[in-house]
């Protein structure tokens, strides 16, 4: 009686022992998105550029493998992915200095009502082209919650045929 007494406490502790292990698993599998994680996982597909065309053209800071904004130069328009989903902008204002066939700071509205302003400093020179390395997309949505992203890119040119 003794020795079954023993195997029933053992299997008590031996099932209270796997239950705590299922708890701590769900507890440690709830992960906190990080701000890296909050960067869309893929971003613009390339842009072409016809020969004479300029564009520019801007990475995550954070994430320089995300592609996301594209204007072509004299266009009035962007494309910009801050999330999964790519918004059309309408150039609505620029400003700072002139850089290549750019400002250094533009406004735009997207179609989804919010508002995105961008400004940069404008780098080292390219061979058709010109770096840059400190910018920043501040992006306004239709209830006024901001969002700022640090952004790199490059202003490019096709040569003319």
């Amino acid at each position: 009686m003794r020795a079954m007494a023993w195997i029933c406490g053992c299997a008590a502790l031996a099932v209270a022992g796997c239950a705590s292990t299922a708890t701590e698993q769900t507890v440690s599998e709830t992960v906190i998105p990080t701000a890296r994680e909050a960067i869309p996982a893929s971003g613009l597909g390339p842009q072409e550029l016809a020969p004479g065309q300029c564009g520019l053209f801007l990475w995550s800071k954070t994430d320089p493998t995300k592609f996301i904004f594209y204007s072509q130069a004299l266009s009035g328009a962007a494309l910009f992915k801050p999330t999964d989903e790519t918004l059309s902008l309408e150039q609505v204002a620029a400003g700072g200095t002139i850089f290549g066939q750019f400002n250094t700071e533009q406004g735009y509205n997207a179609d989804d009502g919010s508002r995105v302003q961008l400004a940069f400093e404008p780098g080292d020179l390219l061979e058709g082209g010109q770096r840059i390395a400190d910018g920043l997309i501040t992006m306004t949505d239709a209830e006024g919650w901001r969002t700022k992203l640090p952004v790199l890119g490059i202003r490019a040119c096709m040569p003319e045929a």
